[in-house]
């Protein structure tokens, strides 16, 4: 269900103040009118009655029953999602842009940019905040629940930080490797899954190493070459395709 989500700073009943931002997505894109009621949603997931009182403002009153004020009649999946946390190398362009939307809408849970051996631009803090604005932006479109987004860090660094079982997409075969079903086939949708996805050409032989050293499991896909960014789409995909069927 479509929804608009609050800013992060933002939750409990009462006014509202809109942004620019905010006032030309409700005015030019939703093309609302004031005195139109619609739903929003907080970071923490309640949910509001939303009332555009004026051309600045909004008020706010908390609902339990969000679909009676959507803004429009799609529905999301209502069941339990994966607990996904997805690793990404640091990519070219605006590949980061295309996971990350992708991703969000998908309902990965947690979004970590990596810096690897083999990562070829670093990423601005513009560019960062450019994909904060796009996780919101993929949040209102699918009304999924906001991910968080952290990084970049080190390959070592990402390790550390990853929960549940952690898979690695290699290219070639390591030791090990597994298809994805045979990685998952003990999991249910109560399981953390976090996965690893390399820049263009792939992780180092001495990054899966240590991946591996910490209890990674190899993954290869059984597809056609993919570009980092495919990968990692197809990658989320299907994780919650074969855990929840």
């Amino acid at each position: 269900m479509r929804v608009f989500l609050l800013r992060k700073n933002h939750s409990g009943d009462g006014v509202y103040q809109l942004s620019q931002k905010e006032k030309n997505y409700l005015f030019n894109v939703l093309r609302l009118n004031v005195n139109d009621v619609f739903t929003a949603k907080d970071s923490g997931d309640s949910y509001y009655k939303a009332f555009l009182f004026d051309e600045d403002s909004i008020t706010l009153e908390r609902t339990d029953t969000p679909e009676e004020t959507l803004l429009d009649s799609l529905s999301s999946y209502k069941g339990p999602f994966v607990h996904m946390t997805a690793f990404l190398s640091v990519l070219k362009g605006k590949k980061n842009e295309i996971e990350v939307r992708a991703l969000t809408e998908i309902g990965v849970k947690r979004i970590i940019l990596m810096n690897t051996e083999f990562t070829q631009s670093p990423l601005s803090s513009h560019q960062i905040e450019r994909l904060e604005m796009i996780i919101r932006e993929a949040v209102q479109q699918s009304g999924s629940s906001e991910p968080e987004l952290l990084g970049p860090v080190s390959f070592s660094e990402a390790l550390s930080m990853s929960d549940g079982k952690l898979l690695i997409l290699h290219q070639n075969k390591l030791g090990t490797t597994l298809s994805l079903s045979e990685a998952l086939e003990n999991d249910d949708t109560s399981s953390h899954i976090s996965f690893m996805i390399g820049p263009e050409g792939g992780f180092s032989d001495k990054e899966c190493s240590e991946a591996i050293d910490n209890g990674a499991k190899a993954i290869m896909l059984n597809t056609n070459i993919l570009r980092a960014e495919t990968a990692a789409i197809y990658t989320a995909s299907a994780i919650q395709g074969l855990i929840q069927n």
